[in-house]
């Protein structure tokens, strides 16, 4: 898995494809623009420190692919506590992933490695109680891993010169500062139009992107209705709902917003 979200389109239309085109250009120059960024920066201590837990997490999460992959991993439900079948509840089963697109693996392997539901297990859990790894770190990060928040944020501010990003959970208002090179290169005011769906990791006081990353057009229909909908009666235990109804309306579009940020 990759954060940088780069996304496989159907056929586009001349305009389309001179957008992405230009998009691909676009993204060309702001990676070259953000490796010499990353060359500056990388003698920072902060910099440091999140440079060697990315690596840590990239090796966790190949570990965890492969587990999935080669058939050691069991979805199992704790059926004593699920509450009684609702209409929101069933619309859980239409969710199709896409393999053949990055936010289709993304989107998949978050579902099965992060814990997005209570009452089901996932891979980092699997990990911790069959420890998996020996070392201090590394178990210290699974918990982290395991208390990951996954959200809708806004971008509400970038520090160019430290890398940081600062971004506002759209329903709870919470805000994080999230280390990320390539998110960081911008100012705040080229995020003002869309919103991003993510995971945020936090380990030894450092967040940053777990690699999902869908972006929405605050000007949506369906963004401003889901928002309205579950502003009114906002249920953390929902998210799995939340990402069912986000993802399977991202992965409609063919336009869709692109985002920039760390690879691993």
């Amino acid at each position: 898995m990759t954060s940088k979200d780069t996304l496989k389109q159907g056929p586009l239309s001349s305009n389309m494809q001179n957008g992405y085109d230009d998009f691909a250009m676009q993204a060309l120059l702001l990676n070259g623009i953000n490796n010499m960024r990353r060359l500056v920066m990388n003698e920072k201590q902060h910099i440091k420190a999140y440079q060697k837990i990315r690596k840590m997490h990239g090796k966790i999460v190949s570990a965890m692919i492969e587990y999935h992959d080669s058939g050691k991993f069991t979805r199992r439900i704790d059926t004593d506590n699920v509450p009684e079948t609702k209409p929101e509840n069933i619309r859980l089963l239409e969710t199709k992933f896409d393999f053949n697109t990055d936010e289709g693996n993304q989107a998949f392997y978050d579902m099965m490695i992060y814990k997005t539901v209570l009452n089901m297990n996932c891979i980092t859990e699997d990990f911790i109680q069959n420890h998996h790894y020996k070392k201090h770190e590394e178990t210290e990060f699974l918990h982290s891993m395991l208390d990951s928040k996954l959200g809708l944020f806004e971008i509400t501010g970038t520090d160019m010169e430290e890398g940081y990003a600062y971004i506002k959970d759209v329903f709870t208002g919470d805000e994080y500062t999230i280390i990320d090179i390539a998110l960081s290169g911008q100012e705040k005011e080229q995020y003002d139009t869309y919103y991003l769906y993510t995971r945020i990791i936090t380990y030894r006081d450092i967040s940053f992107g777990s690699g999902l990353n869908l972006a929405f057009n605050k000007t949506d229909k369906f963004i401003k209705s889901h928002i309205l909908e579950h502003k009114k009666d906002f249920n953390p235990r929902r998210e799995f709902l939340r990402f069912t109804q986000l993802y399977n309306h991202y992965s409609k579009y063919n336009d869709k917003f692109k985002v920039i940020t760390n690879e691993l």
